[in-house]
């Protein structure tokens, strides 16, 4: 079992390159942001951000899980080739469908999203981007699923410095800095779908595999609804943040989300994108359950303990990054907004419960629930607590989700939560962290030492009240003996 988790981890670990590139560009570009973008305008480029992941959710279609589980269980090539065709052929007739959509109501959607009918331009902006990515998408999930790691690697990261140069130059060269940061969004993968397009052609042949596409149609559908719901629940508070409060506002409480959505691109996307290959492989299995337990108990682990890292010295790294002033008070808001990562990153493992059954309805009613709990207490919150009450309601809401997952896992594919461990983590967390955003400390040096002795302690004091089995402590005593001490076991 131990070694299956290695497997997950090794793969999350090459997909990983892509992601930790994005982000990592995108703090490279935080001091050009901030120096050229005003808090308010920097809660335009947040709330555009936001907009094409939203549309990015319905371009897609849902068709990520599904895709994979038909093409896996396809066993003839040429048929193989066709369900590939059909599927490329529907996504580039529905997305343009939508795209002619988009732009005909560009304003009225510009009043939604900004409140602004002078900012049309963006929404058709992000309708391009989501239109690219999602057919990027399905070139790269073929590489995925035939196990070309390093190939979407390199080729994932080519995009993002392809992004990153051409985003510098509209920033620092041009008169169009906010759009130009957008155009980069759409020209880079554009680049790399030119540069796939012939081995995506050899994949495929000309003609429909009706009765495939309309399964995975039937199959996709719930699921992009999903799809919908959870990137609205990740994306509307800001919304309800700018009705409320402001541009202002959701620039601060945007550079905290995108500072904590760091663990996102280093460890959740990342695994997610090696879990959806993997899962499916693994579920013949006989320890299949006992695999699934752990991997959400060692995800919360790797998401928590990394967020614990992050929250503490982001106070110190956001003078660096942020170039104006006006920034920094986003720090205070990180510890309890990342607090909320553990539990996006497990709910991709307990939603596998409803593929495996085919009961893809429950992953919607699960987001529902979560949504709905999100957007009544944000109305609710946010006019009394402002940016800390939309910091609060966004964890408490992905609690909600791993919850209704769990319960509703119990009629399908259901595998046990090490609950005990969980709430552990989070106590420990808290204890940890909490004290650091209460007390001013007048030396910076005594305060950067326990923070790194907080950081330090923390698998200890989990070890200290029995987190660890003792399969876990030898596997972790072989690893120190093989590649610290070279001790051959």
């Amino acid at each position: 079992m131990l070694r299956d988790i290695k497997n997950t981890v090794k793969q999350s670990a090459v997909y990983g390159l892509s992601r930790i590139s994005t982000k990592l560009i995108a703090f490279i570009l935080l001091p050009l942001l901030t120096l050229n973008f005003s808090v308010s305008e920097y809660g335009v480029y947040v709330l555009t951000e936001s907009l094409w992941q939203i549309l990015w959710a319905v371009f897609l279609f849902g068709f990520e899980s599904g895709v994979v589980r038909w093409y896996l269980e396809i066993s003839d090539e040429i048929k193989r080739k066709r369900f590939l065709f059909s599927v490329a052929a529907f996504l580039i007739v529905f997305n343009s469908i939508l795209l002619i959509l988009i732009y005909m109501f560009s304003g009225s959607i510009s009043v939604l999203v900004y409140e602004n009918t002078g900012l049309s331009r963006f929404v058709v902006y992000a309708a391009l981007i989501a239109a690219v990515e999602s057919f990027s998408f399905i070139i790269f999930l073929l590489l995925r699923i035939e196990e070309k790691a390093k190939m979407y690697s390199i080729l994932a990261v080519l995009s993002t410095l392809v992004s990153l140069v051409l985003q510098i130059y509209f920033l620092q060269y041009s008169t169009i800095k906010l759009e130009g940061v957008f155009l980069a969004k759409i020209e880079a993968p554009l680049l790399i779908i030119l540069v796939l397009l012939p081995y995506f052609i050899s994949h495929i042949k000309i003609g429909f595999e009706r009765s495939l596409l309309t399964d995975l149609l039937k199959y996709s559908f719930p699921v992009m609804i999903a799809s919908l719901v959870i990137t609205l629940l990740n994306q509307s508070d800001r919304y309800i943040l700018g009705y409320i409060n402001g541009l202002k506002d959701v620039g601060i409480y945007g550079l905290a989300y995108n500072i904590s959505g760091l663990i996102n691109f280093l460890v959740v996307s990342p695994f997610s994108l090696a879990f959806t290959v993997i899962s499916w492989k693994k579920l013949k299995d006989e320890n299949a359950k006992r695999f699934f337990t752990k991997t959400i108990t060692y995800l919360f682990l790797a998401v928590i303990y990394i967020s614990l890292i992050i929250a503490l010295f982001t106070p110190h790294l956001i003078k660096i990054f942020a170039m104006k002033t006006d920034y920094w008070t986003a720090s205070k808001y990180v510890p309890w907004i990342i607090l909320a990562m553990p539990f996006y990153g497990i709910h991709f493992v307990g939603v596998f419960s409803f593929y495996v059954t085919k009961k893809t309805k429950y992953v919607l009613f699960s987001y529902l629930i979560a949504l709905a709990v999100n957007v009544i207490c944000n109305f609710v919150f946010i006019p009394i607590f402002g940016i800390y009450g939309a910091s609060f309601v966004n964890l408490g809401s992905f609690i909600f989700l791993c919850i209704a997952i769990y319960i509703f896992s119990k009629k399908n594919y259901f595998f046990e939560y090490e609950w005990y461990k969980i709430f552990l983590m989070i106590l420990v967390y808290a204890a940890l962290a909490a004290p650091f955003f209460y007390f001013d400390f007048t030396s910076r040096i005594l305060e950067l030492a326990l923070k790194s002795i907080a950081v330090l302690v923390y698998p200890l004091i989990l070890y200290v009240f029995r987190f660890y089995e003792p399969v876990e402590i030898k596997a972790f005593k072989g690893f120190i003996n093989k590649y610290l001490f070279r001790i051959k076991v």
